[in-house]
């Protein structure tokens, strides 16, 4: 749960932290392993994450290195740290 005035994160520096790649970042979220706030700036939206979903990623990024499946990882996260979920 995001707290008001607490830190978000760009695309570009989410892909720095967790490891990956914007096209991987993309796919993740298109199968549900984060949603992302989406800030408006004119005509164009943005993505920002929270410190939940920086550590989601890491987590699903350990695992997914280790040979688990993206989906397989994300359960396993949401077993062994219910508490980014809540």
């Amino acid at each position: 749960m995001s707290k008001l005035g607490a830190e978000l994160y760009g695309t570009s520096e989410v892909c720095r932290q967790v490891g990956i790649s914007l096209r991987q970042l993309e796919y993740w979220i298109l199968i549900g392993i984060v949603a992302p706030h989406l800030e408006q700036h004119g005509l164009k939206f943005f993505k920002r994450f929270s410190e939940q979903d920086l550590e989601i990623l890491k987590q699903v990024k350990l695992l997914t290195d280790e040979g688990f499946l993206v989906s397989r990882a994300l359960d396993k996260v949401k077993k062994g740290r219910p508490d980014l979920f809540s």
